[in-house]
């Protein structure tokens, strides 16, 4: 079975540490005064991160993956299309995979579709388009219900799509949405458009929603066994709904480094606590509010193993395999469990984290491309 492996990185404002968070007693990470940002400290970040993503083009990963978040210290891209342009500069030969644009929280969906379109044409038809409902956090910051962030991004999918597959000019009247002349030049290089890809943890909806669209399912954040049960749900609901699917229609994302021996993997790997430490502070409305899940997804989503809430250790993640670290053979052993027995045809490596030393991460896609990567394709 093929697979697909891709790098990715949450790009964070690394700085951020208990002494600053305690100082301040903040209710929630989206409310850190933007004081503490130090522009010309970002600048090295993103010099350090984008050149982890050149390093990975040039050792073989298939793609590397961007996302966006708002206010938000541990993910410094508010716009996925900016770091996908950037991505498009940055490397030669990898798929750039865009999970994704908020798409409920836009006010112009018509404009992502030209962007999208735009990236995919620069690109020379190397863009996957990820659209993402955005956590709960991601409507707050927008003033919005939480409970209309599905309406609004199932009208906003609909949109999109409609503006690159059919024939402008044509006019949108919908609930959420109204645009008098849609008719935008840009059209995507990929046809119909590019291949797309939809983001869950633990919603029912999300997954059927997906498969009946025989959209790729990409499972975020979610434990093996909970993995699993989206599996057969996407691939039965797929059927149902006429489309053929394989391995590529199926994702895990993993946190995991590599090393050259298991103790320094395990050293290094210490710092994928950084954003479960800090990122979850704040009420539980703010991360779970009224409406925005459903109630059968509420009840997947108590399986799930939630670090941020439930107080795991890195010990107990690591052993869980909610983090996969150790030597290249360690890593290929563990990540077999998740290409072979799950049948997940894209993996996507979550591979830098918090302080993470820059020098340890470059040996770490050093590793991936030289042994761990063949080893998963052999």
């Amino acid at each position: 079975m093929s697979v697909q492996v891709f790098w990715f990185s949450e790009e964070p404002y690394s700085y951020v540490d208990e002494d600053l968070l305690s100082k301040h007693q903040t209710e929630s990470y989206f409310t850190l005064p933007n004081k503490h940002f130090d522009p010309e400290k970002a600048h090295g970040l993103y010099k350090n991160y984008y050149e982890q993503y050149r390093q990975a083009d040039e050792v073989g990963f298939d793609g590397i993956m961007t996302n966006e978040h708002h206010n938000s210290w541990w993910c410094m891209k508010p716009s996925a299309n900016i770091s996908a342009a950037a991505l498009i500069s940055t490397t030669k030969n990898t798929k750039i995979a865009i999970l994704g644009n908020i798409i409920p929280v836009t006010g112009n969906p018509v404009k992502l579709a030209e962007e999208i379109a735009m990236l995919d044409v620069m690109s020379g038809g190397r863009i996957i388009s990820g659209f993402v409902r955005g956590g709960p956090v991601e409507s707050i910051h927008a003033n919005l219900n939480p409970a209309d962030n599905m309406e609004r991004f199932q009208e906003a999918h609909d949109l999109i799509i409609k503006t690159w597959t059919s024939e402008g000019p044509f006019r949108w009247e919908g609930k959420h949405f109204h645009h008098r002349i849609v008719n935008p030049w840009m059209k995507p290089l990929q046809q119909p458009h590019p291949t797309i890809w939809y983001p869950g943890t633990s919603s029912v909806e999300s997954v059927v929603w997906a498969a009946e669209r025989g959209y790729a399912y990409m499972s975020i954040g979610s434990t093996y066994e909970v993995a699993l049960a989206t599996n057969k749900l996407y691939h039965e609901t797929a059927a149902k709904a006429g489309h053929k699917t394989g391995p590529e229609q199926y994702g895990f994302l993993i946190r995991a480094c590599v090393a050259d021996t298991d103790e320094a993997a395990f050293e290094l790997g210490r710092h994928f606590m950084w954003n479960e430490k800090y990122r979850f502070r704040g009420p539980m409305e703010h991360f779970d509010p009224p409406g925005y899940r459903s109630r059968e997804s509420a009840k997947v989503n108590a399986k799930r193993v939630q670090p941020g809430f439930g107080g795991w250790s890195y010990e107990n993640l690591v052993e869980l395999d909610q983090i996969i670290v150790g030597n290249p053979d360690t890593v290929v052993r563990k990540l077999r469990k998740y290409h072979e027995e799950l049948g997940a045809g894209n993996l996507i490596i979550y591979g830098q984290e918090g302080p993470m030393p820059h020098r340890s991460v470059m040996r770490s896609i050093e590793l991936w491309g030289r042994e761990v990567i063949p080893a998963l394709k052999g």
